[in-house]
């Protein structure tokens, strides 16, 4: 559910961009929350959070859903977490922690 949450609120911010892009990939290493957000963007959901995730959906021309290796996604994963355990947030500009500029490091390095 976390997850699904996480894509809502992505989605839902990407909305304030959509007369300024063509489309959005939705990436996530979760295999589970990309099946049910495939689903859901075939049109089959069962209420709540699949009803709002599909409202949001419909804003897009172009909206594609892509599982990506765990390993590379540690970056992302940090970040979420940090939004959830504190109260970090990011904005275009900041300078990067130590502790992400050295996931960032390691995603980027070859496996």
């Amino acid at each position: 559910m976390t997850k699904l949450r996480s894509a809502l609120h992505g989605i839902s911010l990407a909305k304030n961009y959509i007369n300024n892009i063509l489309g959005v990939i939705v990436e996530g290493d979760s295999a589970y929350a990309c099946a049910v957000l495939n689903r859901i963007l075939s049109g089959t959901y069962d209420g709540g959070l699949e009803t709002k995730l599909a409202h949001c959906f419909k804003d897009f021309l172009k909206l594609a859903i892509s599982q990506i290796d765990r390993r590379a996604n540690s970056a992302a994963d940090y970040v979420a977490r940090m939004t959830v355990l504190s109260s970090f947030w990011w904005e275009r500009g900041m300078p990067l922690t130590q502790v992400l500029s050295f996931i960032l490091s390691k995603d980027c390095s070859p496996m």
